[in-house]
């Protein structure tokens, strides 16, 4: 069989696993292991030191062995073939065939199971080094979907409390072990691109891997440098530990898995409007001093301040609060700003990163006038 045709290669220009390693669409196993084991020859961190482009030779060498992890297992192989072009050279499948697609899982978490069990004399020794070292220490690592039900949408905005598994949409694994197993030399990076998946990586499986529909996240809560840190990314976007910004407030907890997906049930809970308390409407309560037109004109211009913001605070707070009680329109306007905040607020506003910059700037220049005029009123004396 010829190497993949371009027309089911994926549509973004990164490359496959196969690309990555070099080999055809039907390579054989041994082929496979013989191509991996001439390539990590040169790109092994060992060896790498004496060459040059040490940041790109890095990113390669993090390609292959991704590229290995997958291709090298045949059920593994499989999903990621019928996941990015359709068909596979390891056995056929009709993805219309519902037995079919449960064998494919039972496969996947039989697979799953045996790599945990292969895993643990090599977690033993990632984690006494890590412990020693203060390194990266995996809490807890959970993959799935990981959106938010319904009825728990308000208490994760709060932050009341931490989310945990039991708030969420589901199904999802814990997969601790097996990322702490991914660990070396005290970081972790799983490359990320349009045919990557987390579920490829040993001890994942993907619960639902013929449903396009449901996007899978990966949410991370680690220790380093005695710190807590967590942070929660997409099943085909990077995946870099330690980083800075994942750093945990020591006034503050874990607040869980918040996922991103999150933003369209928010938006679909704001367009649904106020819940029906009784059988007959309520009628609009008209403001102090207001009549009820006045109060229409006025809700009107607020939803008229940003005119391509569906979910804009001030909008929402008008259209609830008539015919909420005084608490639910509250809520509902506290989840409304927070989803405005979401998606980097509305148009001519400024974000916290902007304005402290045009601060830094505005200081330095104020100090740098102050310390001219210091060595003027010098200069004169």
């Amino acid at each position: 069989m010829a190497p993949l045709p371009a027309m089911l290669r994926p549509a973004s220009g990164q490359s496959d696993y196969y690309e990555a390693l070099g080999i055809s669409f039907d390579a054989a196993e041994e082929e496979i292991r013989k191509r991996y084991h001439e390539i990590v020859r040169t790109l092994h961190p060992d060896r790498r030191r004496a060459l040059a482009g040490g940041a790109e030779a890095l990113e390669r060498f993090h390609q292959v062995q991704s590229a290995w992890r997958c291709l090298s297992d045949p059920t593994r192989r499989l999903l990621y073939d019928l996941r990015n072009f359709g068909q596979s050279s390891v056995g056929s499948f009709d993805a219309g065939d519902g037995a079919a697609e449960e064998l494919l899982i039972l496969r996947s978490k039989e697979q799953a199971l045996s790599d945990v069990r292969n895993m643990e004399v090599e977690l033993d020794r990632i984690l006494t080094k890590e412990k020693a070292a203060r390194g990266v220490l995996v809490r807890l690592a959970l993959y799935g979907d990981l959106r938010l039900r319904e009825e728990m949408l308000f208490l994760g905005m709060s932050g009341e409390r931490a989310i945990v598994a039991d708030d969420l949409v589901g199904p999802l694994i814990d997969v601790s072990m097996p990322l702490q197993c991914l660990v070396e030399r005290h970081t972790l990076v799983l490359p990320g691109g349009a045919a990557a998946s987390k579920s490829d990586l040993p001890g994942f499986y993907n619960p639902l891997p013929l449903d396009m529909g449901v996007e899978l996240s990966l949410y991370v809560l680690y220790e380093f440098r005695g710190s807590l840190h967590e942070v929660i990314v997409g099943d085909r976007e990077t995946l870099s530990l330690p980083v800075r910004r994942h750093a945990i407030p020591v006034e503050q907890g874990p607040r869980g898995p918040f996922s991103p997906a999150n933003t369209d049930l928010i938006r679909r809970r704001i367009s649904r409007g106020p819940p029906k308390h009784s059988d007959s409407p309520r009628k609009p309560a008209a403001r102090r001093g207001e009549g009820a037109e006045a109060a229409q004109e006025a809700d009107r211009r607020a939803s008229a301040d940003n005119p391509g913001d569906p979910v804009s605070p001030r909008a929402s707070m008008s259209r609830f609060a008539r015919h909420w009680s005084t608490a639910e329109a509250l809520d509902e306007s506290m989840v409304a700003y927070r989803l405005h905040r979401l998606l980097g607020g509305g148009k001519g506003e400024v974000t916290a990163r902007e304005f402290l910059a045009v601060a830094l700037g505005a200081g330095s220049a104020l100090a740098l006038a102050a310390l001219w005029a210091l060595q003027e009123k010098r200069q004169r004396t």
